[in-house]
C-alpha cells in the first residue's frame, strides 16, 4: 500500500476530550477479567466480607459485583465515575504508605466509557438505597430510590459495545476470557482472609451454575482446601521466609517427588501485600529449583511477599501486575536459599549467577542489583536476616524450623 508523504508539517493541536476518554479506558479495561477486577477490588477497599460476581452468558451480556462494603454516600454520587476522582488518594507521595488496591480514580469512568454502567448502593446513614446511572462520559444522568442492604451492587451491560473491533474479537473469544476470570477470582479468594465469594454464571433460559463458592475462611490454608480441594492441599507444605525486615514470604508450594505437583504451571499464584501480582522472576526460580526434585512437573504455588510499601512500586502498568522491588536482589537470594532447604537441602549447585541473572536490571525499571543490595544494607546494616522453612514433619515432630544464617 502507497502512503502519501506530507508537503507540509501538521498541525499539532489536543485530542478530543472525549476521544482521550475512550482512548485511555481501552487501556485500563482490556478484557473481561480486568473489567471485573476492578469492581472486586473496589469491594474489597470498601470493607466488604461478602462479595458476589454475577454473570450473564460467560459476561457476555452483563455481569455485577454485589457486596457488603461501606457503600458510597451521597455527596459522592456525581463526582463517582468522573475520571481521576478517588478517595484513596491525594497526593503522589501517599502511594508509599498507599494499602488500597486502588488509588488512579479510573476504573468506574473506563467502564462508563466501554459499557452501558448502573450503580445502586446505600451506606449505614441511608434508610433506602439509590439507584445510579451514568453515560458513557461518566456524567450521572438518573437516581431513583431502590430497596437495598448497606453495600454497593455495580452493573455493568455490553462491555465494549461502542468498540466494534473489540466488542467481536471479546464476543469470539467469550469462553477464554470466563477461564482467565476464573482463575483471577480463584487468586482473590484465595488470599482475601475473611471474605465470601461466590461467581455464578447463568446461560441459556436462566440455567444458573455456581462456579466459586467460598466461606470467608481466616487463613490461606482453609481457602486452599476451600477453593482447589482436600487433595490439593495435602499435596502442598507451608513455606515462611524471613529476611530481616525488608521481606517476608508467606504461602504454600508443592512438596518435592512426583506426583505432588502439576503437569502445568497453571496453579501458581503470587501476591505483593495480598494483591495478586505477576512476578516472572519468582516463577521462573520456583520452577527451576523444582524441577530438581520432580523434573517432570511444575509446583503449586501460593505466595505472599510482605514488604514495607515504600519498598515495592505497584504504580508500573495500567492493570497494577507488575510491581518493582527497591531490594530484589535481597528478596531472590533469600528465596533461593529458602527453596533450597525444600527441594534440594544436600545441594548446593544452583549457582548464584542463575539467580544474578534473574535480577539484571531492566532497562525500564528503577532498581539495579547493585541498588537493591546497597537497599538492603540501609534495611539490614549487620546483614543478620534470618530464613525460616517450616514444614509439616517439622512442625508435627515438634522440631525446630531449619535456619540459614
Amino acid at each position: 500500500m502507497d502512503v502519501e508523504t506530507p508537503t507540509n508539517s501538521p498541525t499539532i493541536r489536543p485530542i478530543n476530550k472525549g476521544v482521550v476518554h475512550r482512548i485511555c479506558a481501552g487501556q485500563v479495561i482490556k478484557d473481561l477479567s480486568s473489567a471485573v477486577k476492578e469492581l472486586v477490588e473496589n469491594s474489597l477497599d470498601a470493607g466488604a466480607t461478602s462479595i458476589e460476581i454475577a454473570l450473564k452468558e460467560y459476561g457476555e451480556e452483563w455481569f455485577q459485583v454485589v457486596d457488603n462494603g461501606c457503600g458510597i454516600s451521597p455527596n459522592n454520587f456525581k463526582v463517582l465515575a468522573l475520571k481521576h476522582h478517588t478517595s484513596k488518594l491525594s497526593d503522589f507521595p501517599d502511594l508509599q504508605s498507599l494499602t488500597t488496591f486502588g488509588f488512579r480514580g479510573e476504573a468506574l469512568s473506563s467502564l462508563c466509557a466501554l459499557a452501558n454502567l448502573t450503580v445502586e448502593t446505600r451506606t449505614k446513614n441511608e434508610s433506602v438505597a439509590t439507584h445510579l446511572t451514568f453515560d458513557h462520559s461518566g456524567l450521572l444522568t438518573a437516581e431513583k430510590k431502590t430497596a437495598r442492604q448497606v453495600g454497593t451492587t455495580v452493573t455493568v451491560k455490553k462491555l465494549f459495545c461502542n468498540l466494534p473491533v473489540r466488542s467481536k474479537e471479546f464476543s469470539r473469544n467469550i469462553r477464554k476470557e470466563y477461564g482467565k476470570l476464573i482463575s483471577l477470582l480463584n487468586a482473590y479468594a484465595l488470599i482475601a482472609k475473611g471474605v465470601r465469594f461466590v461467581c455464578t454464571n447463568t446461560t441459556g433460559k436462566n440455567v444458573k451454575s455456581v462456579v466459586l463458592k467460598t466461606q470467608g475462611s481466616s487463613s490461606l490454608k482453609d481457602n486452599i482446601i476451600t477453593v482447589f480441594g482436600m487433595n490439593i492441599y495435602n499435596c502442598l507444605e507451608p513455606v515462611a521466609i524471613c529476611k530481616s525486615d525488608s521481606c517476608k514470604v508467606e504461602g504454600f508450594l508443592s512438596k518435592p517427588g512426583q506426583g505432588s505437583g502439576r503437569n502445568l504451571g497453571d496453579r501458581q499464584y503470587f501476591f505483593v501485600n495480598d494483591r495478586p501480582v505477576d512476578l516472572p522472576k519468582v516463577s521462573k526460580l520456583v520452577n527451576e529449583l523444582y524441577k530438581g526434585a520432580n523434573s517432570r512437573q511444575y509446583p503449586i504455588a501460593i505466595m505472599n511477599f510482605i514488604v514495607p510499601t515504600r519498598a515495592c512500586d505497584v504504580n508500573v502498568t495500567p492493570d497494577k501486575r507488575k510491581v518493582f522491588f527497591s531490594d530484589e536482589c535481597s528478596i531472590l537470594h533469600a528465596l533461593r536459599e529458602g527453596l533450597q532447604e525444600i527441594y534440594s537441602p544436600n545441594n548446593a549447585s544452583y549457582s548464584v549467577n542463575k539467580v544474578e541473572q534473574l535480577i539484571e536490571p531492566e532497562k525500564s525499571g528503577p532498581s539495579s542489583g547493585a541498588e537493591s543490595c546497597m537497599f538492603l544494607e540501609q534495611l539490614s546494616p549487620d546483614g543478620n536476616g534470618c530464613i525460616e522453612i517450616l514444614n509439616e514433619q517439622q512442625i508435627s515432630k515438634g522440631n525446630t524450623p531449619k535456619t540459614v544464617e
